[in-house]
Parts: structure tokens; C-alpha cells; sequence
């Protein structure tokens, strides 16, 4: 990808021309003021350039532009392999792209885009239009604060996944790692939450310890299983069991009445002893013993009083004998009768003992389903956290596995891993010949998702203006893989801000080199003052070829006019949303 130009549908705006090799973008101050207070650009519109062409290109809604510029519409022409293309947005309805006639979605642009410049149709998370343009145009001023820094709140992972592709790094360790660790956190998060969780473990264990409790519900369940096993169903139990109610009661109602006929037959057989003979002496005696005088005309008759008295016994003793032998009949007859009931009832305790009813045995099930299922419960409680367990051993065995593989994989690229060494520690040395400097990316086997530890490096670079540098350098490097069809940098002023002279004549030089023997095109945009700063440190010749020659378009601060736009206008650019929208 090249860009061709960038218009606007207002007279007022300044349109831009590109060319193969350097593109210049100058501000000139006539009057000193602040250019930036902030988030709010009052300067002549450098860094708006590079945001318009990230509007043109689908990136997020410009909340500011529906606000502060309504009615515009922008144009970027640009070429792929040689073949023209053109995209237009306008800021009032700003969901839609005109491009190449047709009107597509910002999210079908960025396929479109994404295929069409980097060959990917289904790629995965993380790795989009947005996150992979954004490597070869900086635009946030927070891009500007690091080697790696491309997408406002990148996360590390997409940053390592998107520059490897960029380097022709394979990325699907990365991707591999990434998802081993993410099922890793989920396993080991979800472990601790079902062991944690009160609602879980009382749905599964109750109140209980399932060690505990596995071992008790086994037994319990066997013990069971057998009574069952043994259990015999009887149709008519309840009949069977109303009978022997019955009987019983017969029973003891014929033993109660046994004991009344006992008891007459005793009361009988004491009748036989009082009715025994009476003799005349004794009859003599009970009267002398009550002190009565008998006359002797008594005395005469006591043989008739005792004839009449022993016919008188004779004759009761005689009923008696008859009722005792009916009685002790009727008490034969009683034992029989219990006898039989005796007999039927151990029948029927024999059989209702061996045998239950059918709701007995659907209880004795139903409590051995019950405690099936309380085993069930604790059984599947275990299993879960095995599983999950297991899971998180596998994920580890796999990270160790692919660890081992990186290794390899590395050592297998070394020659690929030595020559983008080469490259960027190549261009770092032409500004710091003194300084350590390279590329260095090394296995990362720690418990986390980055596959790879990536680093540009340079000796001492927290000073002035060597970030700076290694950031152009680490961009220069992209550019030069070709691994996608983008043939431009674009950077804003904000890179040059803290270089030294020496520094920016270098990145002019290295640039100028670059784009002549690779067809490549640099844009920027920087302050006059910058720029000139160079001026002396070239030949009139080489400062008139490298710079003048290349300047594209100079914006005044004097008159609105003078700005890109045409007009006096505040812009917010700075998005501070800064979300992960951008990497989508």
C-alpha cells in the first residue's frame, strides 16, 4: 500500500499529493504560541493528516468531527500492488465508507482492508486491520511513548502477536499459548469457585464430607440392595395380615373364656369337697360346740336329718359331676379351637414375615434411589473437580511440551532470528555507533500468555531522544520484513520532538537510502524549526535532494487559511475512550 492523496470536499481544505520515496508535511510558526495544550490541537493540522487517513481507513467514529465539522467528507486515494483504490467518509454519517463506489460498514472495510493488504480473510483475535495499519502509522500521542506502542491500551499479548506476524515470526505458538493458559485460569478459577461456592457444595455434598460420606453410602446401599434382592411381594398381604388380626383376637378372646371355664371347673371340684358325707358324731359336736341343749326327740331324728342330707349331697354332687364333665368338655373344645387358630396364625406370621406389600417395596426402592442419588451427587461432585484438576495437569504438561517446541523452533530459525538481529541493530549503530544495540527475542516459558519475550533494545535508552530512534528503528524494520503488501511509514512531528540534530539528519539519510533502493514511501509531518535543524549538518546539494525536494505541503499558523482545513476549528484527537475498539 501507497497513498496517492488526500482530499476533502471543501474548497478550504489544503489537498495533499504523495509520491514514492519522502513526504514532508511542514508547520511553520509565524507567530510563537503553543501548538498543543493538550488534548485539543490548535496547531496548523500536521498530525490531523495522519488522522485522516485513519479516518479514511475505518477507524473509530471522530465524535469531533460530527461536532465541530459537519458537512465534510474526506478522500483517500491510495494504490496495492499497483492497482488504485479510493475510500470516502463523511463526518456527518460516519458508520459508512464509500469505497471504490461501493458503500460498505467500517467493520466490512477493515476486512476488505485486512485481506486486501494482508492477505488475511479469518484472522485470529487480536490480529486486525486496525492493530496491524496502526504499526506503520503511529497516531496517538501515547503511540509515541514506546518501541511497541502502536494501539492506545494494547495488551501485551496482541502486541507480541501482531509484531511477530509483522517480523515473520510464527505466531501459532503464540495463539497456542494463549489459549493453554486461558483454559488453564478458567480450570483452575472454576476449581476454586466450586469448592468455594456454598450453593454448589450444598446442592452436591449437603452438609457433608465426601470422603467421608462415599464409603457409609456404599455399605448403606449394598445392605439394602440385598434386603430388597430377598424382599417378596405378596398380592393379597393386606387380606393375609387382616386375617391374622382377626385370629389373633379370636385367640384371645377363646383364651380369655378358657380362663373363666378353668376357673368354674376349679370352683366345681371345691363344691365335691364341701358336700362330702356328714357324720352324726360331727353333727353332734357342731351342735355341743354352739352350747344348744337337743332334746331328746331330736336326737331320735338325726338319722332321718342325715338320710335327708346325704340324699340331699348325693343329688347336688351329682349335678355338679354333670356340669363339671360339660365344662371340662367345652374347655377341650376351647384348647382345640385355640390350638387351630395357634397353628393358622403361625401360617400366616410365617408367610407375612417372608413377605411384604407392595408399598413396602416401593419405599425400600425409593430410599435406595434416594441414597443412589445422594451418591450420585458426591461421585459427580468428585468427578468435576478431578476433572478440572486433570485439566489443569494436561495444560501444564502441553505449556512444558510447547516450550520445548518454541526451543526448537527458535533454534530451527536462528538465521531468520539473526537477520532482523542484523537488520535493526544495523540501522540503531548509524545513530549510535557506541551504543549495544539489537533485537532480541527469546522463549518466554513463564506461566503466562506471551509465547515470546520481544525487546528492541539500545544501550542507555532512557535519554533524550534515543526512544525516539529505537522506535523508528523497530518501525523500519517492520516495513523492511515485507511481510504484507504496506510499502509506508507515516510518522507525526511528535517522533523528531526530542531528537537532536544528528538524529533527525541520520533518520533523513537512513529514509532517503531506504525508499530509493526499496520503493518505499515515508511520510511525516514535523515542525519547521526541526527540520531545519539539519540544514547544516548536510550539503546544500543533499539538504535540497533529501529535504526541500520532498516537501508536500508547508501549513502557516498566521491565518486559518493558512491551516489544512481552511478554518479556525478545535479539534479533539486524542481518543479518550482509548478502549480495545481500536484493536477490532
Amino acid at each position: 500500500m501507497k497513498l496517492l492523496s488526500l482530499r476533502a470536499n471543501k474548497p478550504s481544505f489544503h489537498p495533499i499529493t504523495f509520491k514514492d520515496g519522502m513526504n514532508i508535511i511542514v508547520g511553520r510558526q509565524v507567530a510563537p504560541h503553543n501548538e498543543n495544550d493538550g488534548n485539543t490541537y490548535n496547531g496548523v493540522g500536521k498530525s490531523l493528516t495522519l488522522h485522516l487517513v485513519h479516518f479514511c481507513l475505518g477507524a473509530n467514529k471522530i465524535d469531533s468531527f460530527s461536532q465541530k465539522l459537519p458537512g465534510w467528507e474526506f478522500t483517500l486515494r491510495f494504490q496495492v500492488n499497483g492497482e488504485e483504490y479510493c475510500a470516502s467518509r463523511k463526518t456527518d454519517d460516519q458508520n459508512k465508507i464509500d469505497f471504490c463506489g461501493e458503500i460498505l460498514t467500517v467493520k466490512a472495510l477493515r476486512c476488505r482492508l485486512l485481506e486486501l493488504c494482508f492477505g488475511l480473510s479469518d484472522s485470529p483475535q487480536f490480529l486486525t486491520w486496525n492493530t496491524l495499519f496502526s504499526r506503520f502509522a503511529r497516531r496517538y500521542r501515547s503511540c509515541y511513548s514506546a518501541f511497541d506502542s502502536f494501539v492506545p491500551k494494547e495488551g501485551d499479548y496482541s502486541k507480541i502477536l501482531n509484531n511477530c506476524y509483522l517480523l515473520g515470526i510464527d505466531t501459532g505458538l503464540i495463539i497456542s499459548k494463549k489459549e493453554l493458559r486461558e483454559k488453564q485460569s478458567a480450570a483452575s478459577t472454576t476449581e476454586k469457585a466450586i469448592k468455594k461456592d456454598p450453593l454448589f457444595r450444598q446442592y452436591y455434598l449437603g452438609t457433608h464430607d465426601a470422603e467421608l460420606d462415599v464409603a457409609d453410602l456404599e455399605y448403606r446401599i449394598k445392605e439394602l440392595e440385598s434386603e430388597i434382592s430377598d424382599f417378596k411381594v405378596s398380592s393379597n398381604y393386606h387380606e393375609l395380615e387382616k386375617e391374622a388380626d382377626e385370629k389373633s383376637y379370636q385367640k384371645k378372646v377363646l383364651e380369655n373364656k378358657r380362663t373363666l371355664v378353668s376357673n368354674y371347673i376349679k370352683n366345681i371340684e371345691e363344691a365335691f369337697k364341701e358336700t362330702a358325707e356328714v357324720k352324726e358324731e360331727k353333727l353332734l359336736k357342731i351342735y355341743e360346740a354352739a352350747h344348744v341343749e337337743i332334746p331328746e326327740m331330736v336326737k331320735k331324728n338325726i338319722d332321718d336329718v342325715l338320710q335327708f342330707h346325704n340324699n340331699l349331697v348325693t343329688s347336688r354332687n351329682s349335678r355338679l359331676r354333670k356340669e363339671l364333665n360339660r365344662q371340662k368338655a367345652e374347655l377341650k373344645s376351647i384348647d382345640e379351637e385355640i390350638l387351630n387358630l395357634g397353628q393358622r396364625m403361625d401360617e400366616l406370621l410365617n408367610f407375612l414375615n417372608s413377605h411384604g406389600a407392595l408399598e413396602e417395596y416401593v419405599a425400600l426402592t425409593k430410599q435406595l434411589s434416594s441414597l443412589q442419588n445422594e451418591l450420585n451427587r458426591i461421585q459427580e461432585y468428585q468427578k468435576i473437580l478431578k476433572a478440572y484438576r486433570d485439566t489443569e495437569l494436561d495444560i501444564k504438561a502441553s505449556l512444558i511440551s510447547e516450550d520445548k517446541e518454541t526451543d526448537e523452533y527458535l533454534a530451527q530459525e536462528s538465521e531468520l532470528i539473526s537477520e532482523l538481529r542484523g537488520k535493526y541493530g544495523y540501522y540503531a549503530k548509524k545513530f549510535y555507533p557506541k551504543k549495544r544495540s539489537g533485537l532480541v527475542i527469546r522463549n518466554n516459558s513463564g506461566e503466562n500468555m506471551l509465547r515470546y519475550t520481544l525487546e528492541a533494545r539500545i544501550e542507555d535508552d532512557s535519554s533524550d531522544g534515543v526512544n525516539e530512534v529505537r522506535m523508528f528503528c523497530f518501525d523500519l524494520l517492520l516495513l523492511l520484513c515485507q511481510k504484507s503488501d504496506m510499502r509506508f511509514i507515516f510518522h507525526d512531528s511528535r517522533l523528531f520532538a526530542n531528537m537532536d540534530p544528528r538524529q533527525r539528519e541520520m533518520l533523513f539519510r537512513i529514509v532517503d537510502e531506504i525508499c530509493r533502493q526499496n520503493d518505499f514511501q515515508y511520510i511525516c509531518s514535523i515542525n519547521e524549526d526541526a527540520l531545519f535543524s539539519v540544514q547544516s549538518l548536510m550539503t546544500a546539494d543533499e539538504f535540497e535532494r533529501i529535504i526541500t525536494d520532498n516537501i508536500r505541503l508547508v501549513l502557516n499558523d498566521d491565518a486559518p487559511e493558512s491551516k489544512l482545513l481552511g478554518i479556525q476549528v478545535d479539534i479533539d484527537l486524542e481518543d479518550k475512550r482509548k478502549s480495545s475498539e481500536e484493536m477490532n
